[in-house]
């Protein structure tokens, strides 16, 4: 089964090769060729198995914060960039679609209690805008162009590079030139995070079925009094069915601190919290933690990385509309829930999770560019 992601910072960071053969495997529904053979005494079928592939997808994030200081044209803050990675991989690790995006969350102070979003957010919502959700509005301006045309052209050289050779070029031992400016080495620790053996699932399908497998990413935030929430999914499509999910949330804790007089009040990270390193100044996400995070007590059907694999192999096999028909859902406590959460092992609100792999699947369908 999916282990969930295990973090490592970027100084411990090692490639442990994709061949391994453990990790989970799921076979993916598929047709048997039938033919027949006719004679004047005697009619033959012979089922003939197709060509399989085994086909692997993970998804990893490096979630790096810093503190910054006051300047003439913006508060005190803290910043987390969640550098994001969904990626679909041949047996070898040969990269057959990779999905990149960073999600930047500030957080501001406003009271003792309370801090504050600083940034570009959907409209009615706490929820960040993406790199990618900004296009244009990033303003980058460069040489090279906005931060989503240099995103896509990482996407599209990715396809057929080794998994381990595109962590190494990420990692500046070849550089990507003048047409890729913007900062990679993020996207090197999340693919690193990806190809760690427990991480990925691995599943088959139909040889021919190879080519028409998309895949797709979400990314979504939501802010409360003292904590930002970033939730993640990657998603492998066949049509609109499901072949692999993974899905996660990380969670940013703060501290708000008085200074001065007259008062301001400064954000800082809160380090006795099990989803932070303050040593290697990283958020880890609530399935990397795994026990630590201290839900397996209150619930009776166990910590959040078991629960988040329940949701994925109920999704798997499934297109999105039967897994999250109205008919399977209800209002809880915490928003949407299983009816049947018992029984799935899924009795977590499910609203952003919902979200998040709904996004996905918009996203698996191709990159949607401005139009000139």
């Amino acid at each position: 089964m999916n282990k969930g992601l295990k973090f490592f910072a970027p100084a411990a960071a090692a490639i442990v090769g994709l061949m391994a053969s453990c990790g989970s495997s799921v076979v993916a529904s598929s047709s048997i060729e039938t033919t027949s053979t006719t004679s004047t005494t005697t009619s033959e079928t012979t089922s003939v198995a197709p060509e399989m592939a085994t086909i692997k997808a993970a998804h990893g994030y490096y979630a790096p914060y810093a503190i910054k200081a006051a300047t003439a044209r913006a508060p005190q803050l803290v910043q987390t960039d969640v550098d994001y990675v969904g990626v679909l991989l041949e047996d070898d690790g040969t990269i057959l679609d990779l999905k990149i995006d960073v999600m930047q969350v500030k957080a501001t102070g406003v009271d003792a209690t309370t801090t504050t979003i600083n940034g570009t957010v959907f409209p009615d919502t706490t929820d960040f805008k993406t790199k990618w959700d900004l296009l244009e509005d990033y303003n980058m301006n460069g040489e090279a162009g906005e931060w989503y045309e240099q995103a896509l052209k990482i996407e599209q050289y990715a396809v057929g590079k080794n998994i381990e050779t595109l962590i190494s070029e990420l990692n500046g031992t070849t550089t990507f030139g003048a047409d890729v400016s913007i900062t990679v080495d993020g996207f090197a620790e999340a693919l690193v995070v990806a190809s760690e053996e427990n991480n990925y699932r691995e599943f088959e399908v139909e040889a021919s079925d190879v080519e028409n497998l998309k895949l797709g990413i979400g990314m979504s935030s939501s802010h409360e009094a003292k904590r930002t929430n970033i939730n993640i999914a990657s998603v492998v499509f066949n049509g609109e069915e499901v072949l692999d999910a993974q899905i996660d949330v990380l969670q940013v804790p703060y501290t708000i601190t008085a200074v001065g007089d007259p008062v301001v009040y400064e954000v800082g990270i809160d380090t006795t919290k099990a989803q932070v390193s303050g040593e290697d100044g990283i958020i880890m996400s609530k399935v990397t933690i795994q026990d630590l995070y201290g839900m397996g007590a209150i619930s009776e059907v166990g910590e959040f990385y078991e629960q988040a694999d329940s949701f994925e192999l109920y999704v798997i096999g499934k297109t999105l509309d039967v897994a999250f028909a109205a008919s399977a859902l209800e209002t809880g406590t915490h928003g949407l829930a299983f009816i049947d959460g018992a029984t799935i092992g899924v009795t977590i609100g499910v609203s952003d999770l919902i979200a998040v792999t709904e996004e996905a699947e918009f996203i698996s369908a191709g990159r949607v560019l401005p139009t000139v």
